[in-house]
């Protein structure tokens, strides 16, 4: 699992110094959810994870539907 995490990193653009960081930082720990908090403590936005709760896909406004 380790090779494929810092695959994703580097596909996202994280710096190198930065996964080094975060894999030594989570390396007893290792999970999506542990590296997307180390992820943000270095200002990176979430890769592995997501918050439903702040997503909505179903969010819009009916009256702005022209089909009803």
């Amino acid at each position: 699992m380790q090779l494929s995490v810092i695959y994703e990193l580097r596909a996202n653009n994280v710096k190198e110094e930065d996964i080094e960081t975060i894999m030594e930082r989570v390396k007893n720990r290792l999970s999506e959810e542990n590296i997307d908090i180390e992820l943000q403590k270095l200002g990176y936005p979430k890769i592995f994870t997501v918050d439903y709760d702040d997503y909505n896909e179903f969010d819009y406004d009916d009256e702005d539907d022209d089909r009803y």
